[in-house]
């Protein structure tokens, strides 16, 4: 009797034993199923660690951008074991930068032809690195300044598609970034009528006329030009006077003239000769100092014409002379 009693109980502890398994998961399966309908909470983050490029109006400027997605609920403890950190999120890109300027994200500097407009990101706690680019409009003269580019990600609210419910808010971040273009300094030069050659007589000034066109983006405080000339002869030299000497406050697209007045000397003999002027800015052009190099086409006088024709006509009268006085001897 006593053995068949403790067969039976024996046989009851194991019966419940092995029914615990059952009666425990649908309660287990009900929690996961809750807890697989509920996010965490979390937040987005926009940083840049140089937020500010700086260049001329033809650069592409580049900003290097992190976004950090991660769970704000977190502590030491539960970072050990955050089986949440597998949340996930689809983030949509929005920039608005200057009117007319090209903005767009890509995925690193290397890769500038892929462009993105979203991404899904998991709560890693890890930032991704990106990149902003930015150029400006080419056709168009930019005054120096600090041109601002605003990029801001976005997750619309998530809802769980059996309940209708929302389950996780709207969140998103935002950085500012600067296109600060510095001023660029150029000077264009040529003369009035396109022509880079005149003529005048030895010891009479020749008068050219050029314009001078700021092609920059800044004024220039001054525009002086100088000139290289030929050598002289003997103790004459070549005279180039500019009038104006200098050209004060050039605005950009502005357009002034001067007169170039080149005197070859005297004594010069026929032919062509060149001078060449140079013009330089204050401040200092960007880019190189332009120059005019001319042609000056010298012609003899007509009075040293009619002295060398005298002198060669008096040689061969006196050659003959001389022929004939001899012959008759």
């Amino acid at each position: 009797m006593r053995k068949s009693g403790l067969v039976t109980f024996l046989l009851a502890i194991v019966l419940i034993i092995g029914l615990c398994p059952l009666l425990l998961l649908p309660a287990a399966v009900s929690a996961d199923d809750s807890s697989s309908t509920e996010m965490r909470p979390d937040a987005v983050r926009v940083s840049s660690k140089y937020p500010s490029v700086t260049g001329p109006a033809d650069t592409t400027f580049m900003f290097q951008v992190d976004i950090l997605y991660q769970l704000t609920d977190t502590t030491y403890e539960s970072t050990i074991a955050d089986t949440g950190r597998l949340q996930s999120r689809v983030f949509n890109f929005e920039l608005s930068g200057p009117l007319g300027w090209e903005v767009f994200v890509a995925e690193s500097a290397w890769k500038l032809d892929k462009r993105m407009s979203s991404m899904q990101l998991r709560a890693l706690g890890m930032p991704q690195s990106m990149v902003i680019v930015a150029s400006a409009p080419w056709w168009t003269s930019l005054a120096p300044g600090e041109y601002p580019i605003e990029f801001t990600v976005t997750s619309d609210e998530i809802g769980d598609p059996g309940t209708a419910m929302v389950i996780g808010d709207e969140i998103s971040g935002s950085v500012t970034l600067k296109a600060v273009i510095s001023a660029w300094y150029g000077i264009e030069s040529t003369t009035i009528d396109d022509r880079l050659n005149t003529t005048t007589n030895a010891g009479s000034p020749a008068s050219v006329d050029v314009k001078v066109t700021n092609t920059g983006s800044a004024t220039l405080d001054k525009v002086s030009i100088s000139s290289s000339k030929p050598a002289g002869i003997a103790n004459e030299q070549w005279v180039v006077r500019f009038e104006p000497e200098s050209i004060k406050d050039l605005a950009p697209g502005e357009e002034q003239q001067l007169r170039v007045d080149i005197t070859p000397p005297e004594n010069a003999i026929s032919g062509d000769y060149y001078v060449t002027l140079t013009l330089a800015g204050e401040p200092a052009l960007s880019d190189f100092n332009p120059s005019l190099e001319l042609r000056v086409s010298v012609t003899t006088r007509p009075t040293w014409v009619a002295i060398g024709v005298a002198v060669v006509v008096l040689a061969f009268g006196a050659l003959v002379y001389a022929f004939y006085t001899l012959r008759q001897r």
